[in-house]
């Protein structure tokens, strides 16, 4: 009896300090992850984002960054798909719908490899250039309602395409 009470114990500890180190680990890893987000332009954006991605746990500046630029395609994909159900909605917006699936497809298919690539190639500028041309697209899918005459239903979209490139622009200006 004395045997196994003895062997209860000691699983028992280990267990606790198994939970204690993880819950260590993972204050560590939200330290890490706020104090990073606070030198973006937009901390709760950052934060958001980061922690919706299991792959944050254990993750450095590289792969912070790698999980906002992926934020940014998966973004893109979406508002690729809000663009297609709008063309038979609103075919009046014709001419700039067909523009901005245009530019979130360059976003999707080039500027978001281009900075996955170089992140993960140990190029950060390049990476930095690949997310500030996301920031200028969406910014010139917003413009070409207004030079069509016409209100764009996409305002909230790409305001939100923009900060996300900001803050993922922002993670990659720490690793220059």
């Amino acid at each position: 009896m004395a045997i196994k009470l003895s062997s209860l114990f000691t699983i028992v500890f280990l267990l606790l300090v198994l939970q204690e180190t993880i819950l260590f680990s993972a204050m560590a890893d939200m330290k890490f992850i706020q104090d990073t987000c606070k030198s973006t332009p937009n901390y709760d954006l950052c934060v958001k984002t980061i922690l919706a991605d299991p792959k944050s746990q254990d993750a450095d500046l590289t792969n912070l960054a790698l999980i906002v630029v992926n934020a940014i395609k998966e973004k893109g994909i979406n508002t690729i798909n809000y663009v297609k159900s709008l063309e038979s909605d609103r075919p009046e917006l014709k001419s700039p719908l067909e523009y901005c699936a245009n530019v979130y497809n360059a976003i999707v298919t080039a500027d978001v490899p281009e900075a996955v690539t170089a992140l993960t190639q140990g190029n950060p500028k390049f990476a930095e250039d690949g997310v500030a041309d996301c920031a200028v697209e969406s910014q010139a899918c917003e413009s070409t309602f207004g030079q069509y005459g016409q209100a764009s239903p996409m305002t909230n979209m790409n305001k939100d395409m923009g900060d996300l490139a900001n803050v993922a622009r922002a993670l990659i200006r720490m690793l220059l």
